[in-house]
């Protein structure tokens, strides 16, 4: 190759290192005069996904989804956090990352009904589920064993809602009023507390009254007892005297179904015998509950039971 070729070329090629480095001086002195452009994040935490997308795409920023989390107060889908924060100053085309809401953690209810209420609770609490209210009701399933509950099984809730529940008293004792047993031999007590169902629990004895009759007696005449209890009296050890006139009376128990209706009816029972006209008020009671009337009739006579001043029975007592 001639000289004056190499030549040339060289120069050429210096000419053209020259120009890279005057190029590069002056990409880099523009740069230093006019910054890169910088974007302010807006707020997106509260917006919905696709509402955040947009804002931010109107903003030349773009969003980056980088978890996800369950929240009792925030819906699904909808920004719980940001990074960076609002207001402060990025690059233009950055990516701004979020983390979405899953919304509420839902659990599907379980079967409790048949469950202790003991066990019922661990057994909730195992599954992540709370107790709500509880009520209780008398009921044909034994004591404390769960009737029912809400939501239902299967019902799908979320970890911060409760279940309620009904637990069982058990089955209701029927109630009557507590006869009067003051002044009557200890042997006719005896057989009238075990035809009634009533226990007796201690007898006391007192000198102060006569032989084998009953002098007080707890719980006192015209309480309100159920079937089982225990009944205390206390009996006389003096001397023995003629059997009082109160033999002649007779202990009736007259078993009255109130009926059915929306509304507590009055109920009351008449006494006629050969000490006249009684009366007994039972008060208001609830319909279809079964009342125990108890009487004390001396001879013949009869008891009539009233419900809403309405006659309603009547049971005939003879000699």
């Amino acid at each position: 190759m001639p000289e004056w070729i190499k030549l040339f070329l060289k120069v050429i090629g210096i000419f053209l290192v020259l120009l890279a480095v005057a190029g590069g001086a002056a990409y880099l002195t523009l740069r230093i005069l006019i910054p890169p452009e910088n974007i302010e994040v807006p707020q997106i935490v509260g917006k919905k996904l696709d509402e955040a997308v947009i804002i931010l795409s109107k903003n030349s920023l773009s969003l980056r989804v980088t978890g996800e989390k369950y929240s009792a107060k925030v819906p699904p889908d909808v920004v719980i956090s940001q990074v960076p924060s609002p207001g402060v100053k990025v690059r233009k085309d950055r990516s701004i990352e979020v983390v979405i809401s899953k919304g509420k953690r839902v659990i599907s209810v379980p079967y409790v009904i048949g469950m202790e209420l003991r066990e019922a609770k661990v057994f909730l609490s195992q599954k992540g589920l709370k107790i709500g209210y509880l009520s209780y009701i008398y009921s044909s399933f034994p004591q404390d064993e769960i009737v029912a509950q809400d939501p239902s099984p299967n019902e799908e809730v979320s970890q911060e809602e409760g279940i309620n529940l009904l637990i069982s008293l058990g089955f209701e004792k029927d109630k009557f009023y507590m006869p009067n047993l003051i002044g009557r031999k200890i042997e006719r007590v005896k057989a009238l507390l075990e035809a009634i169902s009533l226990n007796i629990g201690k007898i006391k004895e007192s000198s102060s009254g006569k032989e084998g009759i009953v002098i007080s007696q707890v719980p006192s005449p015209g309480s309100i007892v159920t079937l089982g209890e225990e009944i205390e009296l206390t009996v006389g050890v003096g001397s023995r005297e003629k059997e009082s006139s109160l033999s002649k009376d007779k202990w009736i128990f007259t078993k009255v179904r109130v009926p059915l209706g929306l509304e507590k009816k009055k109920v009351k029972a008449v006494i006629l015998d050969e000490e006249g006209r009684r009366i007994v008020n039972y008060g208001w009671q609830s319909p279809g509950k079964d009342l125990w009337i108890t009487s004390r009739v001396r001879g013949e006579g009869e008891i009539r039971v009233y419900i809403n001043d309405e006659l309603f029975q009547v049971e005939k007592v003879e000699e």
